[in-house]
């Protein structure tokens, strides 16, 4: 009716001149509440800058107090008493309970200190020595004049055993507080490299995300958003989300060879979450592709046939592109071996995982071993660091037995001389470094293995073993190795056998790199350390 028709214009007319007289930044503020608006997008960004950087500056707090813990621990060392007044201390407690209630006790240090201080530091430098004094060997000089030899020896061997005692006990807290520092420090260094991975994730990169998704949209796909977390020369990471393919792969086939064009350099499918059944989007997350892979065979056998071993082995990726190749024997055989060698390679992962470096975690864990049980108990370690970006590999031993390359007709063996973890509190650990090239075989193995044969020079035979084989693939090489060894004792196992045996090659990307027409450069940033 022409009633409610005028009445409904005037609405409206007054809501168009009420929307007009509304201040800009009111709009604004009111638009940061609507999802899907620029300015919403923008508050949550501000928001999530704002949280990055509370928890990067936590964190970074956290690294100064584990910092200062650990100068506070390795600060001011048990300093080492003065040799000579230590040995005046060690003399006044021999006699106090001897020379000090003899009746000759004037004669011998008030008219002849000299000779009787003289004597008696002879005495305590043969002691340290050789562990003990006898009568033989006290000076003539002194024997003549002393009333209570027996008595003085007797004091000295019983003062000389608490004085072991105290000295071995402050090398104890010494090498104790030296070894909390460490970790204290290996934890702060985990702490402030995360911290800073925050804050590069917090820098960002929109307009190097609208190149890459209006490149990938140039070719026909329909990107829904690209999100970049890193763009780091071998270290890129980045996330897309596009309707699903039904299946047809374009992750690996289309977006990752046209990501290898763009960047300039290796991409690979590192996750990707189809979800066709639920919001018909794909979420995909692409990263640097290394520049070689690794292929592993492992070979085993328990003694006498049975089926739980002593020995075990983890094969462990890291999302920064490198790869641990681990072999743990544990004391023994049978479960209590196969507990102790499994829980030393889970917690030696997760050091490992947690960013810490591989010397330190190779310490921590000989200190929770060396301190969770009053019993004798230890496992050997050997412990393969592979960057697959380079080649590098770090190898570190704790009591096991050589690793050897096998490099064409040429066989490289790799050893250190390191404890095994859990017999003493403070361990050395030594760090081997080699190159690997492609094609190169890494061989690692237990005693069970490297002792079994009865040769005298066990390295030479094995080294001409391994130069004999035929064959180049890992699994065959470990099968091979494992056969050759029972043969050897006639079928009889004696003891835990295991090998690992990983292949070294260049990675090939599964599809051909698709060149993008006129493809935009991209600007990556630069990190000032």
């Amino acid at each position: 009716e022409q009633r409610e028709i005028l009445q409904s214009s005037l609405e409206t007319f007054a809501a168009v001149l009420f929307f007009l007289i509304t201040p800009r930044f009111v709009l604004d503020k009111i638009a940061t509440f609507i999802p899907g608006t620029e300015e919403n997008a923008f508050s949550q960004q501000q928001y999530l800058r704002k949280v990055r950087d509370v928890t990067a500056g936590k964190m970074e707090q956290f690294a100064q107090l584990f910092t200062k813990l650990s100068e506070t621990f390795a600060g001011p060392d048990l300093a080492k008493p003065d040799e000579a007044l230590q040995k005046d201390y060690f003399l006044s407690e021999v006699t106090k309970t001897t020379c000090q209630r003899c009746w000759k006790k004037d004669q011998c240090w008030s008219r002849d200190f000299d000779n009787t201080y003289e004597a008696l530091t002879q005495m305590v430098h043969a002691m340290k020595q050789e562990g003990g004094v006898n009568l033989n060997e006290m000076p003539k000089e002194w024997l003549r004049k002393c009333v209570k030899q027996d008595r003085v020896l007797s004091s000295m061997e019983q003062e000389y055993m608490r004085w072991q005692t105290q000295l071995h006990l402050k090398q104890q807290i010494a090498e104790s507080r030296r070894l909390v520092a460490e970790q204290l420090a290996g934890v702060s260094r985990v702490m402030q490299n995360f911290a800073q991975e925050i804050q590069k994730e917090g820098i960002h990169l929109h307009v190097q995300e609208q190149q890459i998704l209006s490149a990938l949209e140039g070719v026909g796909l329909s990107i829904r958003n690209v999100d970049m977390v890193n763009l780091e020369e071998g270290k890129v990471d980045i996330e897309i989300t596009q309707p699903s393919c039904q299946g047809r792969d374009e992750c690996s086939k289309i977006i990752a060879p046209l990501l290898t064009d763009i960047l300039g350099e290796k991409i690979t499918v590192k996750n990707k979450n189809c979800q066709a059944f639920e919001d018909g989007l794909c979420h995909m997350c692409l990263g640097s592709a290394q520049d070689f892979e690794i292929d592993t065979g492992v070979a085993g056998a328990a003694k006498g046939g049975q089926l739980l071993s002593g020995d075990c082995f983890k094969i462990m990726e890291f999302g920064s592109g490198k790869m641990a190749l681990a072999i743990s024997d544990g004391m023994g055989n049978g479960e209590r071996a196969y507990v102790e060698s499994s829980s030393t390679l889970e917690l030696l992962q997760q050091l490992l995982e947690s960013g810490m470096e591989e010397t330190l975690s190779i310490k921590s864990v000989n200190t929770v071993l060396s301190l969770r049980s009053p019993d004798e108990i230890f496992a050997t370690v050997d412990l393969a660091l592979i960057d697959q970006h380079t080649g590098q590999a770090k190898f570190i031993k704790t009591g096991s037995t050589p690793s050897f390359i096998k490099r064409g007709k040429e066989v490289i063996s790799i050893s250190a001389n390191n404890l095994p973890i859990g017999i003493i509190d403070d361990i050395d650990v030594d760090v081997v470094s080699c190159q690997l090239k492609p094609g190169d075989l890494l061989i690692m193995m237990t005693d069970g293995i490297y002792e079994a044969p009865r040769v005298e020079n066990k390295n030479l035979w094995m080294k001409r073993k391994i130069s004999e084989l035929k064959t180049n693939d890992p699994q065959e090489v470990a099968d091979c190795l494992l056969e050759l060894v029972i043969r050897h004792h006639y079928g009889e196992i004696h003891d835990d056998m295991t090998v690992m045996v990983a292949k070294i090659d260049h990675y090939m990307l599964p599809w051909a790199t698709i060149p993008v027409p006129n493809a935009p450069k991209i600007d990556r940033p630069r990190y000032v350390s």
